[in-house]
């Protein structure tokens, strides 16, 4: 019987990662069984453990780990293919041709590969090529969300083997661990923010070009909570929290003018007291220009200073991330109005 499940299976079948650094995961996740779904004339399955959808969020949220313009156009196309299962299958056959292109196959393989290969996907061969670990990632990328679309076969569920969607993911996993993108605990750590809880909260919705803000803001959350042992974190004001409301506030720091950063503790650890001196210090060259959190944790930081530092970085990267949104999305200004005394009185008073 499976047991670790979705790309996880093959991990730990594979050696890549133990059965008990999983347990968190495991710990969280309901015994397995299988349902039916409109998919393929009602003929698709899915996992009630690890339904396929999760493969696809968490292909995104490694793939977000990437920065590169290309990556990031492919992650905007599956949003608005809104899991249609024809636009996925084009853009995962575009993005396979666009792969065999940069790894030097020829169009012959292609049309083997996808018989339904257009004329505009075989015109791929003779434009510039693509970086090969560019169009690698955007291939099992829209591989994860068109199989995840395509949902299980019964094939799968008689075997209890995870799907498509899940062998894309663990490529991914792989490419993001080799380049350093994320390690073992970080993996666990984005596959537990998948799972439902406390979701993030407006009182104005913003539009949706600020979704992908709020997504790497909620992912640094998480890398903070898991750096600083933190039982919470969560960016918030009095109109908006990211990713969740925390079940108590007993750290908090302005990240910026317009949001706060809290924190739940157990107990009162001493490293608190230090993040006030990092976030008073100039930030690294180029930090805040990416869409994608680095904890800028030089080899100079001891290491009870780990936390401290994660979190003034938090505070850094919200600030400018929220700069950088509302310059180009001035519409979204009530969503994130700024935080002033009378604010925060009203929050914690």
């Amino acid at each position: 019987m499976m047991d670790a499940p979705g790309p996880f299976f093959f991990l730990v079948r594979d050696g890549v990662v133990t059965r008990e650094a999983l347990a968190p995961l495991l710990a969280r996740l309901p015994p397995e069984s299988y349902v039916g779904t409109a998919v393929r004339d009602g003929e698709g399955y899915d996992s009630e453990r690890w339904p396929v959808a999760r493969d696809a969020a968490l292909a995104s949220s490694l793939a977000r780990r990437f920065d590169d313009p290309e990556i990031g156009r492919a992650l905007t196309e599956l949003e608005h293919a809104a899991g249609d299962v024809t636009r996925l299958r084009a853009q995962a056959r575009r993005a396979g041709a666009r792969y065999l292109a940069a790894a030097g196959g020829e169009p012959a393989l292609l049309e083997r590969l996808w018989p339904d290969a257009t004329a505009d996907d075989l015109a791929v061969f003779g434009e510039p090529a693509w970086a090969v670990d560019t169009a690698w990632v955007v291939m099992n990328l829209c591989s994860a969300h068109h199989a995840a679309a395509d949902g299980l076969y019964a094939f799968h569920v008689h075997r209890r083997l995870p799907g498509p969607s899940a062998e894309a993911v663990v490529r991914l996993i792989r490419s993001a661990l080799d380049s350093g993108r994320i390690d073992l605990a970080g993996l666990v750590e984005a596959a537990l923010q998948l799972l439902p809880g406390p979701a993030s909260w407006f009182a104005v919705t913003p539009s949706s070009a600020a979704r992908p803000m709020i997504e790497a803001i909620a992912d640094a959350c998480a890398e903070v909570r898991r750096i600083s042992g933190a039982t919470a974190c969560a960016v918030m004001s009095e109109t908006f929290v990211i990713p969740g409301p925390p079940g108590a506030v007993h750290f908090m720091i302005l990240a910026g003018p317009r949001a706060l950063v809290v924190l739940e503790l157990a107990g009162s650890p001493a490293w608190t007291s230090r993040i006030a001196g990092f976030r008073a210090r100039p930030a690294p060259a180029g930090a805040g220009a990416s869409a994608r959190f680095e904890p800028f944790l030089g080899a100079e930081a001891r290491a009870d200073d780990r936390a401290a530092a994660a979190v003034a970085a938090l505070c850094g990267f919200v600030e400018a991330s929220l700069a950088a949104h509302l310059a180009t999305h001035p519409e979204d200004e009530p969503a994130f109005p700024p935080v002033d005394d009378a604010m925060i009185g009203r929050l914690f008073g």
